[in-house]
């Protein structure tokens, strides 16, 4: 069954595809080039544009609790920009598709506003797509194995080999706490004084940090209980 996030992908790229096509019907009838057939479908593009943004944005808000899971720090200031582009893009094409409405039966002509106004639409949808494509492919959202994720897995091989070593829990953890580590510091500060994510100071408990982690960046099957005690470990020490 397809994951959320790639229905996600696939229901953004019909709005990817159907403004900037938009926008070209447009400037067609700017110019006065392809006569009925581009009075007839242009509407009918506008249609599918607002549809892929409704879908898209059904999507993008019931995936938008893994982006904030998987994106460590200040680097979810992306998944904001494109989060908020988002909802400007939507409420631009809605605004759009109702002032048609509302001129439905009426011969209008395309002016130079219409043509600004689909160009600021395009734009906006292909500029939330940079930043989606961010998220993905530099910092591994809703992609196992890469980006951050990956060093989820390199974190906790490193941390194995500490505890497998030798090396005492307390230190073991402090040394995975850190950015080179799990990377844990990066959301909950260097001495885990909270930061994006909140203060740690004093431990947790097992089931708390499953609920928070378990299905994101941290799954069990990658940070093992013998790793987490060793994390809690330090976190205790820090009282």
């Amino acid at each position: 069954m397809p994951h959320l996030s790639e229905l996600h992908g696939a229901a953004t790229h019909l709005a990817v595809v159907a403004l900037p096509l938009e926008l070209l019907l447009l400037v067609l009838r700017r110019l006065g080039r392809g006569g009925d057939a581009v009075r007839l479908w242009e509407p009918w593009v506008l249609g599918a544009a607002l549809v892929g943004i409704a879908a898209s944005g059904l999507t993008g808000l019931l995936v938008r609790g893994q982006s904030q899971t998987q994106l460590r720090g200040a680097d979810y200031g992306i998944g904001g920009i494109h989060f908020w582009l988002g909802i400007a893009v939507t409420l631009h094409v809605v605004g759009v598709v109702a002032q048609r409405l509302s001129q439905r039966g009426r011969v209008v002509t395309v002016g130079a506003g219409a043509i600004a106004i689909a160009l600021l639409a395009a734009g906006g949808v292909l500029a939330q797509g940079y930043f989606g494509g961010r998220m993905t492919y530099q910092q591994g959202v809703g992609v196992e194995a890469m980006g951050q994720g990956r060093q989820t897995a390199v974190g906790a091989a490193r941390l194995d080999a500490d505890l497998t070593g030798g090396m005492s829990d307390v230190e073991a953890g402090r040394r995975a706490f850190g950015v080179a580590g799990l990377g844990c510091a990066a959301c909950h500060g260097d001495l885990a004084q909270g930061g994006r994510g909140p203060q740690l100071v004093g431990g947790r408990e097992i089931d708390e940090f499953r609920e928070v982690h378990g299905t994101g960046l941290f799954p069990p099957q990658v940070v093992t209980d013998r790793d987490f005690q060793a994390l809690d470990a330090y976190l205790r020490s820090l009282r």
